[in-house]
Formats: structure tokens, C-alpha cells, sequence
């Protein structure tokens, strides 16, 4: 969680300081700095595509390659 946490500052101030280049040079409003800003480090923090941290081996799905028998013959013809 440290490292998620780093990142959130991390990604926060340089998406700020981005915007605060792109104001000073094009007047967009500045209020959308710190707003874009936070909504682009709570996704990295919270990762919900999977992009930025690898999950946990506990919560890995495995999905069989092959079907498993049932057991019972298949009808023939």
C-alpha cells in the first residue's frame, strides 16, 4: 500500500504541475487543474483495470484449459 500511496502523490503533483503549464498557455480555467488532478490519482490508486499493480495470487481466477469429464458417455448414433 506504501507504493499505491507514493504513486497517488506522485501522479497527483505532476498532473497538477502538467496543467498548470497548459493554463498559464492556453487560460483554460484553473480550478480544473486540481480536480483532474485528484480524479487521475484516485484511479491509479485504485487500479480497477488492472494497468498499474499486478493483484494478489489469491485472487487470481485460473480457468481450466480443458473441459473435465462428467463421467458419463456421450450418446452415440
Amino acid at each position: 500500500m506504501q507504493k499505491r500511496a507514493v504513486a497517488a502523490v506522485l501522479w497527483f503533483a505532476a498532473v497538477w504541475f502538467t496543467y498548470e503549464v497548459v493554463w498559464s498557455l492556453t487560460g483554460l480555467p484553473r480550478v480544473l487543474g486540481p480536480v483532474l488532478a485528484a480524479t487521475i490519482a484516485a484511479v491509479v490508486t485504485v487500479d480497477p483495470t488492472g494497468w498499474f499493480w499486478s493483484r494478489p495470487a489469491s485472487s487470481r481466477v485460473s480457468t481450466p484449459l480443458v473441459p473435465a469429464m462428467s463421467g458419463r458417455a456421450e450418446p452415440t448414433s
